[in-house]
């Protein structure tokens, strides 16, 4: 797609370019979304992502932003017909991200900034990186994408507390916008700070827990287990202890959702278990490769670490686990339970009468 190139302003450039975008807009709206195809597959779960989102530039906002003087080649001076918005948990992510962009896009370098760097050292307020960009000419080469050869595109990165802060600033239609008297202007500005204080605070916690996972691997590797049962050290020893589980069947190694990790834990701490020592001391031996087994056996269950933890509680104290930790939380049982018990010779017929159990396959 060729551009249209206005070289000198006049009263009709405007309108001309407001129906150049019109008749274009099409096109940018299926290149915002080819790229946010593209970012999604090259960050692929290796960064943690609160949103990816994209967009063309509407119409109206086109219209009024060229009405700035500047503008006098409003088609090739605009960059963001097509834009792309990531969104970060927290701001070591920002950088990981910023290096798969540059390597896989053609990044206009003089045109991208990160806004955090041009406020200086003195203020404080809006704070995002953004790139203008193109796709490749590696790419442009495939008939599909051949249409896009003039065009480029907008990506933003930021984390959710700087989205935040730009979503109440830049909102027109809202109360904080506009010229404020000076005391709530600077106690607006002065919150800024604050939020950007705490986006510190939370990439530097981010960092430290996983610091702290790190050391409980090790730990857990060179049989130091004298750690306190909580989130962190319990599924870093639980990915530790059961690799070969992971590695070799579909079983899950994550607690499905924050509900069933703090319930399961309580279930621990009411089973006796404080510490990851205390767990190990009643894992039996052979539990993975029982596990594998199931596997192997075609069954359609496998399962996750609340079944496994409450199978290796059930496995050395059924008694105990239904007296002390079950609480009636759920009123079914797994057939793949009920073979895992059997196998260490543990009679599930009365518990399963006694607590009226279903057996589900």
């Amino acid at each position: 797609m060729a551009k249209k190139t206005i070289t000198k302003r006049t009263d009709s450039t405007i309108t001309n370019a407001v129906t150049w975008y019109t008749e274009n807009r099409p096109i940018y709206e299926l290149l915002s979304k080819k790229v946010e195809i593209l970012i999604r597959e090259i960050v692929d779960n290796s960064i943690p992502i609160h949103e990816i989102n994209s967009r063309p530039k509407e119409i109206n906002s086109f219209a009024k932003k060229i009405e700035a003087p500047e503008y006098n080649d409003p088609i090739n001076q605009i960059t963001d017909l097509a834009g792309i918005r990531i969104i970060t948990y927290v701001e070591s992510d920002l950088e990981k991200i910023s290096t798969l962009i540059e390597d896989c896009f053609d990044i206009d370098i003089d045109n991208s900034i990160d806004k955090s760097k041009a406020l200086g050292e003195d203020k404080v307020g809006y704070r995002s990186i953004h790139y203008v960009g193109k796709l490749p000419k590696e790419r442009l080469k495939l008939p599909e994408y051949k249409k896009f050869e003039n065009c480029c595109f907008e990506i933003q990165i930021r984390t959710i507390l700087q989205h935040a802060w730009a979503e109440i600033e830049h909102d027109r239609n809202y109360k904080f916008s506009g010229e404020l008297p000076p005391n709530l202007k600077r106690r607006f500005k002065v919150l800024a700070g604050v939020l950007e204080l705490a986006d510190r605070e939370f990439n530097a916690i981010a960092h430290e827990i996983d610091e702290y996972s790190k050391s409980v691997d090790s730990d857990t590797k060179k049989g130091n287990l004298d750690l306190s049962i909580d989130s962190i050290s319990l599924i870093s020893f639980l990915n530790v202890k059961f690799n070969d589980l992971i590695k070799h069947t579909n079983f899950d190694p994550s607690f499905i959702n924050a509900e069933f990790e703090k319930m399961v834990m309580n279930e621990l701490k009411d089973f006796g278990i404080t510490s990851i020592r205390e767990l190990d001391e009643i894992i039996p031996a052979d539990i993975s490769e029982k596990y594998i087994s199931y596997q192997i056996n075609k069954l359609s269950y496998i399962g996750s670490y609340p079944g496994l933890l409450r199978n290796i509680m059930m496995v050395n104290n059924l008694d105990k686990y239904f007296e002390s930790c079950w609480y009636g939380h759920f009123n079914i049982i797994r057939l793949s339970t009920i073979e895992l018990l059997r196998s260490y010779h543990i009679d599930t017929d009365e518990i399963v009468k006694k607590y009226h159990l279903k057996i589900k396959n």
